[in-house]
């Protein structure tokens, strides 16, 4: 063969190469490549436009530190099944239009918060009914018959004391319909300034944390990133040990409020905390799929060190977040 048609053939075979490269790179999963969904609503939101109305423009200004960055959208027991559905749908078909990944933050369960403060919930009877609600929602909302949202299922839900089998089974429930879907659901592994990893271990897996993508850490805590991640490796070591495959130990870490990470262990408004780095999706591989802001940052976790109930919007707490926030 002519040696310089052999040459144009070998530089045709490597371009093709180089060329089909990326096609491999394209089919990740938009979740782990994507930007997170900004959602032009709530309490961070609708503070900054009142300022800004009111002409307190460096107040809206650090408002809108927190009102233009993506966070959970909560989903509970303050809306019917019907208007769960509607408001699900509307959420995670806004998110797919801007090609951006919703987080819904499911808060419904069965004696939530063991009476806490942000005590409430479904009857064990309606509970199931509403996951289906929430479920038709993401399939009403899904892109090419299969959601592409993260559900962040029942915070405060498997670390508590009461805590118990008809729980675990409530929840194994949940993520099994709502896993069903296309989304990547995490169950709740509080963080790690609780429970051992060995001992989060067992209650994921008796919630059925086989149904899910794994667990998130750290939600409406103040915890250091780093912390929240070695404890995640533990428990995911853990549930290895308990026959959990590689495909449902992936983990989140909120990061919303651990910009200083000087809590202490308080849990409960506590002062001079900041917001951590912005929600994106993890770059590394592995285990750890993102950094969320789960928790809605400025909404006060109850009648505690001077805040109004849990949920309240709390104008004074959301300005030292932004004040104290991780640079």
């Amino acid at each position: 063969m002519n040696p310089r048609r052999l040459a144009a053939l070998l530089l045709a075979a490597a371009l093709v190469l180089v060329v089909g490269a990326p096609a491999q790179a394209s089919t990740l999963d938009p979740r782990l490549t994507q930007k997170l969904y900004v959602e032009p609503a709530g309490s961070a939101y609708n503070a900054a436009k009142a300022a800004r109305r009111a002409g307190h423009t460096a107040t809206a200004k650090k408002l809108e530190v927190i009102s233009k960055t993506a966070q959970g959208k909560w989903i509970g027991d303050w809306a019917g099944a019907k208007q769960t559905r509607v408001d699900v749908r509307t959420y995670v078909k806004a998110a797919a239009k801007t090609k951006r990944t919703p987080l819904v933050v499911v808060y419904a369960v069965p004696g939530r918060d063991c009476g806490g403060q942000s005590a409430g919930g479904l009857t064990a009877g309606a509970y199931k009914a509403w996951i289906r609600s929430v479920a038709a929602g993401l399939k009403d909302g899904a892109v090419k018959g299969k959601s592409r949202a993260l559900v962040a299922l029942e915070p405060d839900s498997l670390m508590m004391d009461c805590a118990g089998s008809s729980r675990s089974a409530l929840i194994a429930y949940a993520a099994k319909t709502l896993a069903a879907t296309g989304a990547w659901v995490y169950l709740d592994a509080g963080h790690s300034n609780w429970r051992t990893p060995a001992d989060t271990a067992t209650r994921l897996k008796a919630a059925g944390v086989r149904y899910a993508r794994g667990f998130f850490t750290n939600v409406s805590n103040f915890n250091a990133t780093a912390a929240e991640k070695r404890y995640a490796t533990k428990v995911g070591a853990s549930l290895k040990s308990r026959g959990i495959t590689a495909a449902h130990r992936h983990y989140v870490v909120d990061t919303s409020r651990n910009g200083r990470a000087t809590a202490k262990g308080q849990w409960c408004n506590p002062p001079k905390q900041g917001l951590g780095v912005k929600p994106r999706p993890s770059t590394a591989g592995g285990a750890l799929d993102a950094y969320l802001w789960v928790k809605r940052p400025g909404e006060s976790d109850g009648a505690c060190n001077g805040g109004p109930g849990a949920g309240q919007w709390w104008q004074a707490y959301a300005l030292d977040l932004v004040k104290y926030r991780a640079r």
